[in-house]
């Protein structure tokens, strides 16, 4: 699950691209709302559930991984939860800047904002830190860096600006996951060698 990241990141950005080119043809009204849902599908529902999970099916610590069951299972209500704002906000797509901003009603609500970022970050970046695989505090460390970014540069667009940071972050995942392939087939080749005199 977790070297599938770079993969479900490509097709997310993808449904942006869709978006952008349907945000000003009235007859693509209808694709362009379904690429919306898809693309907030990916970014609120899909990533709150599979990173935990995904983190947690790597973890060796068995403590570790009883913490990453409890975030994969919040993480699995914070994405009924978004299933259920979304189904009830029918978001839409504007331009902002060089951005797409996504707007709903209460898009203005700065409490609830906060709420579902606190719970968002919970489960897409916690896991990160709670995890004893190589690289990926590294990972989690220049995420909250891209969060910080993405506030300072284009918050009003924070959604596609930050899934754009993230999807380039997801290099370092691909990275972090060719090491590991590598440490492991090394130690493997090392194990089934014959002893040297």
């Amino acid at each position: 699950m977790f070297a599938a990241v770079p993969l479900v990141f490509a097709a997310q950005q993808a449904t942006e691209g869709v978006v952008w080119l349907t945000m000003a043809d009235p007859a693509s009204s209808l694709l362009n709302r379904l690429a919306v849902s898809t693309f907030l599908g990916f970014a609120l529902v899909i990533w709150p559930f599979w990173v935990p999970l995904s983190v947690r099916t790597m973890e060796r610590s068995e403590a570790r991984r009883r913490a990453l069951t409890a975030l994969a299972w919040f993480g699995g209500l914070v994405s009924v939860s978004a299933v259920l704002l979304l189904s009830r906000w029918q978001p839409v797509a504007r331009i902002s800047g060089h951005s797409i901003r996504y707007d709903y009603p209460g898009t203005g609500d700065a409490p609830t904002h906060f709420l579902l970022l606190v719970a968002y970050a919970g489960c897409v970046v916690v896991p990160l830190f709670l995890s004893t695989a190589k690289l990926a505090r590294t990972i989690g460390v220049v995420l909250v860096v891209s969060v910080m970014m993405t506030l300072v540069i284009e918050r009003d667009a924070f959604t596609s600006v930050w899934c754009f940071f993230a999807a380039i972050l997801s290099g370092l995942i691909a990275v972090a996951v060719d090491r590991d392939q590598r440490l492991s087939s090394i130690s493997l080749t090392e194990q089934l060698s014959p002893a040297q005199p």
